[in-house]
């Protein structure tokens, strides 16, 4: 594989429709959705399969060990969303915690990254997931906008009105820059109290 991330701090229209004209008002919203939609395939059913598995500690879509270290193991991801290069999942031995990790996108450009990270964002938040046991949940959360001056950008979602038992999920869409490249990554994982836990960018697989 190439290398692989992640982020610090711690994620159409059918021919029916072709002569249907829209109001003026919103045709130019409409518009940039159909374009964002040919750019941005939808990830949202995979990264439901992700996050439905966490609670199972990966273990349906946990494939090969990668990498192994005192502090982490790197198990390949056997579920990729379309578009990714690189996904692994990480097991941390104390406490017993793992995080998905998916490297989605890189580019030099800068507006490039942040259309990706948009759509990114857009397509997850006030999506649903539905978990092992059939409880499901709504993915709400502030989007971080941007800006060329920093090096980072991170949204990070959460259910709205959880369980206890899911009340530490949390799906982080992040944008990081190392020269030269604009890099986005998703993680999903729970947010324990150790902050070390989380993903770590120092973490990359061969």
């Amino acid at each position: 594989m190439k290398k692989l991330i992640a982020l610090a701090c711690l994620c159409f229209a059918g021919s029916t429709y072709a002569q249907f004209k829209l109001p003026a008002k919103f045709s130019g919203k409409q518009s940039e959705k159909q374009t964002e939609k040919k750019l941005t395939p939808s990830i949202k059913t995979d990264i439901e399969k992700v996050s439905r598995d966490l609670y199972q500690s990966f273990n349906n879509i946990k494939g090969d060990t990668l990498r192994y270290s005192p502090s982490v193991i790197a198990f390949e991801s056997k579920i990729i969303p379309v578009g990714a290069k690189d996904c692994i999942i990480l097991k941390h031995p104390y406490p017993n915690a793992y995080s998905w990790q998916g490297t989605m996108f890189e580019t030099e450009s800068f507006d490039e990254a942040v259309a990706k990270y948009k759509s990114y964002y857009r397509q997850l938040v006030g999506s649903s997931i539905t978990f092992y046991d059939n409880t499901n949940y709504k993915l709400i959360g502030e989007y971080d906008t941007p800006d060329e001056g920093r090096t980072f950008a991170s949204s990070v979602l959460k259910l709205d009105d959880p369980g206890v038992h899911v009340k530490s999920f949390k799906i982080e869409i992040g944008l990081n820059y190392s020269f030269p490249d604009w890099t986005i990554a998703i993680s999903v994982y729970e947010k324990l109290a150790n902050e070390d836990l989380r993903p770590s960018n120092q973490i990359r697989i061969y």
